[in-house]
This record gives C-alpha cells, structure tokens and sequence, in this order.
C-alpha cells in the first residue's frame, strides 16, 4: 500500500507537466462550393474552350446555371448560388480536369478524413463509355482512385448525388506532403451525344491530432527536473509522517 500511494503522487506529479492534445478539425479544400463565382483555388487541364456540342467542348467553368455545360443541362447549384460545369462531350481523348493542391502537416496523426462532394449528370450518347473519376495524386503519381464512374449511355434524371469517401488511410501515409484532388471527365471517342456534368459542395475535412514528442533529457530544464524532484520527497515526508511506528 506504502508503495501504491507513493507512486501515485510522483506520477500525480510527472501529470502536471504534460497535457493532452485533442484532435481539431481541418478543412484542406479551397472555395468548394464555387462560391467566389470562379474556379480559385483550382486548376484546370484540358482544352481551355469555352464553347458548344457539338462543334467546340467546354471545359470547368463555374455558373449559377445548370446550362453552364455548353451541351446538356444539369442541375441547378444546391450549395449556394454557383456550381462548376463541365461538358461531357468532345473531341476523342479529350480529359478535362478540376483539380486542387493541398498540404498534409507533418506530425500530425490523421484520426479520420472524409472527402465529399455532389454531383449531377445528364447523358445521351452511344460508344464507349465516358468516365468521371476522382483520384489523389503526390506530384504526378496516381497514388488512389477514389471513385471511378462510367457515364450511363442514356440518363436525363439530373438530380444531385451525394458521394462521401473515408480516405483517412491515404492522409495518414502522407504526412508532410503537398498532394492533388483531381476529378476528371474522360471522352474517348468523337462527338458521341450529348451530356453535361456539374460538380458543388467539394470536402475534404479531417481531424488531427498533434503527435507526442517525448523531449530529450538534455532539453529537461534544471528547473522541471529539481520541481518534479522536490513533489516526491514532499509527499514521501508527508507519508513517514503518517505512518504508525512500527516494532520487532
């Protein structure tokens, strides 16, 4: 029992110089929801046109309209008053890309990451399919496919799709790190039929935690060590003290 009380105020008092870090929330995506009435804070790729099926394509733009699309019409925004737009038609080849850099910071421990975002497609076309994919790329290396999706031949609903996605695992591997969202409309033959994407609401938001570094003793102050000593000898004085004198 001596022994149990004793320790208990020495690590009572090892306690007073540590504390605990709770995990804080981090939103890494830029102007998600379009709001600012343009694509800051992302990056396009592709043919940089702005015009219309079936002639000329029409790449990311952002609108209050969903007949931003230039072929198509999709859905109106639904978080807030603009959306970005993109044609879902084209040329063969053609990949038109909205992307978006972002830093993971280092010694950190990702407890969870959630990347979210809406969609509305509308679609009439024959061939191969068309693909809307979502990836994370570190520099030019693909490192995830989050979602990959093959446009339906005919498809005129319009209504937005919620799609969410744990990529606590790919943040986590990648501490310290500057990485891409990139989401991709990929057209693999010539002006096949119509179709226009829309794309609001884009999150990715995590919870971090600071990781624990333990200092090395000679970053201990003199001050910390001779304190810290001086609680355990207190409390070992306070405990002869009470203690019942004992005989052989």
């Amino acid at each position: 029992m001596r022994h149990h009380y004793l320790a208990g105020v020495l690590a009572g008092g090892v306690a007073l110089g540590s504390g605990s870090a709770l995990a804080t929330p981090l939103q890494f995506i830029t102007n998600g929801s379009f709001e600012t009435g343009n694509l800051s804070g992302w990056s396009v790729g592709g043919p940089l046109v702005m015009g219309n099926c079936p002639s000329q394509g029409r790449n990311w733009n952002v609108s209050a309209s969903g007949s931003a699309t230039g072929c198509s019409s999709v859905a109106n925004p639904v978080d807030g008053r603009y959306a970005a737009y993109v044609m879902n038609d084209g040329f063969a080849w053609t990949s038109y890309t909205l992307s978006q850099n972002f830093l993971v910071p280092d010694d950190v421990s990702v407890d969870t990451a959630i990347l979210s975002w809406m969609d509305s497609s509308v679609s009439g076309y024959s061939g191969t399919p068309r693909v809307f994919s979502v990836d994370f790329l570190l520099g030019t290396t693909r490192l995830d496919n989050v979602f990959s999706y093959k446009v339906p031949f005919i498809d005129g609903n319009a209504a937005w799709e919620i799609r969410s996605f744990d990529v606590s695992a790919i943040l986590s591997a990648h501490t310290g790190e500057t990485l891409t969202l990139r989401y991709t409309n990929y057209i693999p033959e010539n002006w096949r039929g119509a179709g226009g994407f829309g794309l609001d609401g884009v999150s990715l938001m995590a919870d971090l935690a600071p990781l624990a570094k333990l200092a090395p003793p000679s970053a201990i102050s003199e001050p910390a060590s001779l304190g810290l000593l001086g609680v355990g000898l207190l409390a070992l004085a306070q405990f002869r003290r009470r203690s019942p004198a004992t005989t052989d």
